[in-house]
C-alpha cells in the first residue's frame, strides 16, 4: 500500500519536474516605457527607431546578408584550431585496402565467352555429319593443336571462341570438299595453378582459371598485407620475366584494370610497399596512401583523399630526423607544399560563420524562419516579426534553445544518478531494513526510467530581465504566446480544472474550483507557473493564462528516501533554471 501510495506521489511530482525543469526567473515590475518590438501584421506598422531593419533571407539561401566580415576561409590571429581527431597513420588502412574487406566475394570468372582465347588443356566438342561422320570430345595438346582423323592436327591455340567453328571448318575442307558438315563447342578450360607470394598474407599456390582476375587470386592469398605489400607494384611473372605489372590506384581511380591470360605457374609478386602518407579527417577516403615519388605534392594526395565540401583547414605533421613539427593553415596553401613518407594530414571544418537561422512559433502572422548576421539581437530580429498585437501576447515571449535543454538534461542526469548510488550503496543492519531498501530501489528504478524519457526544451525565460540585447543563438526558437482568459489548475486537487480568469478571485478560489486540495496535497506548496515560463510560489496573484500546481505534502512515515527524493527534484528544477544574464 506504501509502495503504491508513493508512486502515486511521485506520478505528480514527474509532472511538475517536466514542467518546473525549464527556468527559473523573478518576474519584476519593469517601469520603463517600451518600445515597440514587432511588426504588427494588422496595420504593417514597424518600430520607428533609428536602428536600421535588417532584409532577412528565405532559408536554404544565400545567408551571406551582404554583411561585411571575416571571410569563411581567412584565419583570424587570435582563433585556436580545432584540436587534432584521434586518426594516426598507424590507425589507418592503406588506399586500396577495400578491395579486400569483402573478399570472399571475389570470385573466379568461371563463364566461357565469345572473346575467350584458346589455349593448351581446352576441351572441345567436334561433330562432323555428311560425307563423313564424327562425334569426339578433344583436347587441345601441348602444341596447341586438336588432331581429326583424316584430316590431321589442326592449331586451335590463340584462337578466340567465337572464330573457333570456322577454323576447324575451313580445315576440314582441305581435305573433305563435298557434303561435310562442321559444328564445334568449348566444353570448358584446363585449372590452373597460380603462385602468389611477396607481401601477402598466405603466400601459396592457388588454383583458378586462365581468365580469372589478379583480384581472384590476391583474395586467395588473404589479401595484400596492410603493412607490408605494395598496391602500386604488383608483378606478374612467367618463366622468370616479368610479363605484366600492375598498379591498383588506376583501378581504383579510373577503373582500368588490365586483363591477363594467365598460364599454369605464373607467378604474382606483390613488391614492399612504398612510403606512406596519411590524409584523415573531413575526407571521403581517409587512408594512408601510398607514393611512388617521394616527396610528392600534397594536391595528388589531397585529389585521391577528397575532401569534404564543407573542409576549409588542414593539420600537416612531419617529422624530419629527430625533429616533428605541426602546421595548421588552409587547404590551399596545405596543397603547394610537398610531403613526405610518414607525414600526415588532418583536413578539417574551419569556416566562421557569418548567418544563423532562427524560428519563430506561435501567433506570427510572417515567414517562420529567419537567416540573420551573426550575432543579431533578439530586438532586432523581433523587427521582421510580423504579428497581431490583439492576438499574441508580446510580453510573454521566450526562447527555447537547444544548448539550454542538453544542460538542463546533464543537471538532471546527475540527479538522478545521485539518487540511484545512495540507493544502491546504503547499507541494512535488521532484515526489516533490508526490506525496505530493496522496495526503495525498485521506487526509484521506476521512477528513474520514466524521467530519463524527459526531454526539457530548454525554455530560456526573458521575463523580469533585461533581455533587448541577448543575442540570439543559431536554432533559436521565439516563441509568442496568445493572450489567454483561462487558468489551469492541476497536481494534488480533487478535479483537475481549467477556469476563466476573473479579477477577484484569490488563488484558494481558483483551488476551491478544482474540489480543493486532495488529502495528499500540501496547500503550503504551490506552484504558479506563467505563460511566460516563470515560476513562482503561491504567495503571487493568479495572472491571465497561468498553470497553478499543487505539490504532494512529505509524510514522513513513508520510505526514508523520499525526503531525498523531494529535495533532488527541486534541486534539479532549479539547476535547471537559466536566467538571461548567464548568456550576455
Amino acid at each position: 500500500m506504501i509502495y503504491k501510495l508513493t508512486l502515486n506521489y511521485l506520478a505528480v511530482i514527474f509532472v511538475s519536474c517536466f514542467h518546473v525543469a525549464t527556468v527559473f526567473a523573478q518576474e519584476k515590475e519593469q517601469t520603463s516605457t517600451q518600445i515597440p518590438l514587432f511588426g504588427d501584421v494588422s496595420t504593417g506598422a514597424e518600430d520607428s527607431s533609428s536602428e536600421e531593419v535588417i532584409q532577412p533571407l528565405p532559408v536554404g539561401g544565400n545567408l551571406s546578408l551582404g554583411q561585411t566580415g571575416t571571410p569563411a576561409t581567412a584565419i583570424r590571429s587570435d582563433r585556436v584550431p580545432p584540436q587534432l581527431g584521434n586518426q594516426t597513420s598507424k590507425s589507418l588502412m592503406p588506399f586500396g585496402s577495400q578491395l579486400f574487406t569483402r573478399s570472399n566475394l571475389i570470385d573466379r570468372n568461371i563463364g566461357i565467352t565469345d572473346e575467350y582465347v584458346i589455349s593448351e588443356g581446352d576441351r572441345i566438342a567436334i561433330k562432323v555429319w555428311g560425307a563423313r561422320n564424327y562425334d569426339q570430345i578433344q583436347f587441345v595438346d601441348l602444341q596447341g593443336n586438336i588432331f581429326l582423323p583424316e584430316v590431321g592436327p589442326i592449331k586451335v591455340s590463340g584462337t578466340k571462341n567465337n572464330e573457333l567453328n570456322e577454323l576447324v571448318k575451313r580445315n576440314v575442307a582441305k581435305t573433305f570438299t563435298d557434303n561435310v558438315q562442321i559444328y564445334t563447342n568449348l566444353l570448358g578450360t584446363q585449372p590452373i595453378g597460380v603462385y602468389v607470394t611477396g607481401g601477402v598474407q598466405v603466400p601459396g599456390k592457388y588454383p583458378g582459371g586462365k581468365t580469372d582476375s589478379i583480384l581472384y587470386y590476391l583474395a586467395r592469398a588473404g589479401a595484400i598485407d596492410p603493412d607490408r605489400g605494395s598496391y602500386r607494384s604488383i608483378r606478374i611473372l612467367r618463366d622468370g620475366k616479368t610479363i605484366e605489372e600492375i598498379d591498383l590506384y588506376r583501378f581504383l581511380l579510373d577503373g582500368e584494370l588490365t586483363k591477363i591470360g594467365f598460364k599454369d605457374n605464373d607467378t604474382i609478386i606483390v613488391d614492399p610497399q612504398f612510403p606512406t602518407i596519411s590524409v584523415s579527417g573531413d575526407v571521403k577516403n581517409a587512408f594512408r596512401f601510398e607514393v611512388e615519388i617521394d616527396p610528392v605534392s600534397s594536391q595528388a594526395l589531397l585529389e585521391m583523399a577528397r575532401p569534404d565540401d564543407n573542409a576549409s583547414h588542414a593539420f600537416l605533421r612531419t617529422k624530419r630526423g629527430d625533429r616533428s613539427n605541426t602546421s595548421y593553415m588552409p587547404l590551399d596553401q596545405i596543397a603547394k607544399l610537398a610531403v613526405q613518407g610518414d607525414d600526415e594530414i588532418t583536413v578539417v571544418e574551419d569556416h566562421s560563420e557569418t548567418s544563423i537561422i532562427v524560428n519563430v512559433t506561435g501567433n506570427s502572422g510572417g515567414p517562420s524562419s529567419f537567416a540573420v548576421p551573426l550575432g543579431t539581437d533578439i530586438v532586432t530580429a523581433a523587427r521582421l516579426i510580423e504579428i497581431d498585437t490583439d492576438i499574441a501576447n508580446t510580453s510573454a515571449i521566450y526562447l527555447r534553445r537547444q544548448s539550454v535543454a542538453e544542460r538542463q538534461k546533464q543537471a538532471i542526469q546527475r540527479a538522478l544518478y545521485e539518487l540511484q548510488r545512495s540507493v544502491l550503496t546504503g547499507s541494512s543492519t535488521t532484515p526489516t531494513e533490508a526490506a525496505i531498501r530493496v522496495q526503495e530501489a525498485k521506487l526509484v528504478d521506476s521512477f528513474v526510467s520514466k524521467v530519463m524519457a524527459i526531454e526539457p526544451e530548454g525554455r530560456v525565460v526573458l521575463a523580469g530581465t533585461d533581455w533587448r540585447q541577448t543575442r540570439l543563438e543559431d536554432g533559436d526558437e521565439i516563441v509568442i504566446p496568445a493572450f489567454s482568459d483561462i487558468v489551469l489548475i492541476s497536481g494534488e486537487v480533487k478535479i483537475p480544472q481549467t477556469v476563466i480568469w476573473h479579477d477577484s478571485f484569490s488563488l484558494e478560489d481558483y483551488i476551491s474550483a478544482a474540489g480543493g486540495v486532495s488529502n495528499r496535497g500540501d496547500a503550503d506548496n504551490i506552484l504558479i507557473i506563467r505563460s511566460n515560463g516563470s515560476i513562482h510560489d503561491g504567495s503571487q496573484n493568479v495572472e491571465k493564462g497561468d498553470h497553478i500546481m499543487v505539490l504532494p505534502k512529505q509524510d514522513g512515515k513513508l520510505f526514508g528516501i523520499l525526503k531525498d527524493l523531494f529535495e533532488i527534484i527541486f534541486r534539479v528544477a532549479v539547476s535547471g533554471a537559466v536566467v538571461i544574464n548567464a548568456f550576455d
